[in-house]
């Protein structure tokens, strides 16, 4: 409901035909809203757009990780530091208008959304940081939101606006993920601004097209854990979105194809990426060592971490005691994992 007019309406046009007359009432609620809220996003573009595609964008550090890779947990400490602006909740469910509505949006939100993530009970509010992924499908269509809206084309949608085999989706996306930072740092005021999402891990070359300058923290985890958690997330989240039922076989297939495609290219393309604009994190040394590790991924980055140290220490405290979800890894699906992806785990050394 965050999006405009000409972007939701380029969705019903290219993905209507699939979706399920069940799910019609939450189309037309959907499209009631779009339309309620085009006053305002006329007023705020009418207000602030000049300002907005005015400002300047520096050197942004984008988080790059697979879905549950540790990319959240991670992207809470950063955004403790100061010196860092980001997409918020609030923001990132309606993108078009949070600088005229922030109240608005605060009374809207504030009622009903949950204290925690259902996926894995990290907590969530409506000022901590979320990823742009949504707030960007609000802007445009070439972004995943359209693939997780419509299930059965998730494959056909990640090609397009993630490996970019689609130019015109390129341009689009990198439009509106210029514009998204332009006004972000708008309204925080200059500041530099963290943005996560695990899409990115493949879109480092068009990443750079945009912000040449760009630092990126790299997060992996192990890849069976990977799997097991993101098949976890699929099932809980999808449901919440899709505008279509949504087929177990096909969320397992794109999983595997989804991992496989992303790193192969996050492989070809991080060689891209200047020196010194790079940090790349293993999970599992990362968790109990967390100020240790920033602290050198700050060094790298060239970032001043003795500023950050108290707020991000403070943050690493409030999470003692935090209790990850347990998965029993079922052997034969444990082989059709390592057969699919054992390039990627070779390159980032994990073990079968």
């Amino acid at each position: 409901m965050g999006s405009n007019l000409r972007t939701w309406f380029q969705f019903l046009w290219r993905y209507g035909k699939h979706i399920n007359w069940k799910f019609y009432p939450k189309l037309f609620a959907i499209t009631f809203m779009v339309c309620l809220y085009a006053p305002v996003r006329w007023w705020e573009r009418l207000r602030y757009d000049r300002k907005i595609c005015e400002t300047e964008v520096k050197s942004p550090v984008f988080v790059l990780g697979h879905q549950r890779s540790g990319t959240s947990y991670l992207q809470y400490l950063l955004g403790r530091d100061p010196q860092f602006g980001y997409m918020s909740v609030k923001e990132s469910f309606m993108p078009w208008i949070y600088l005229t509505a922030k109240r608005h949006l605060e009374w809207m939100l504030g009622r009903s959304i949950p204290d925690k993530r259902p996926m894995d009970n990290l907590r969530l509010g409506l000022d901590l940081p979320t990823e742009p992924e949504y707030a960007l499908g609000n802007m445009t269509v070439s972004t995943m939101l359209a693939g997780y809206m419509i299930p059965s084309q998730l494959k056909t949608v990640f090609r397009k606006t993630v490996l970019f085999e689609d130019e015109m989706a390129k341009k689009e996306w990198k439009a509106a993920l210029k514009y998204s930072m332009q006004k972000l740092t708008f309204l925080h005021k200059g500041k530099r601004i963290l943005n996560k999402a695990p899409e990115d891990l493949g879109r480092v070359k068009e990443i750079l097209e945009v912000f040449p300058d760009a630092k990126f923290i790299h997060i992996y985890r192990d890849p069976y854990r990977v799997y097991f958690s993101t098949e976890r997330l699929y099932k809980i989240t999808l449901p919440l979105v899709a505008l279509e039922y949504v087929s177990e076989e096909v969320v397992k297939d794109f999983i595997i194809y989804v991992y496989r495609e992303n790193f192969n290219r996050y492989f070809e393309t991080k060689k891209q990426i200047p020196e010194g604009n790079l940090a790349e994190i293993r999970y599992e040394e990362f968790i109990g060592n967390e100020m240790e590790v920033l602290r050198k991924a700050y060094q790298t980055l060239g970032l001043n971490f003795d500023a950050a140290e108290s707020h991000i220490k403070a943050e690493v405290k409030s999470y003692e005691g935090y209790q990850t979800n347990k998965y029993e890894y079922d052997p034969e699906r444990m082989e059709e994992i390592y057969a699919a992806w054992k390039p990627v785990f070779e390159e980032l050394d994990y073990s079968k």
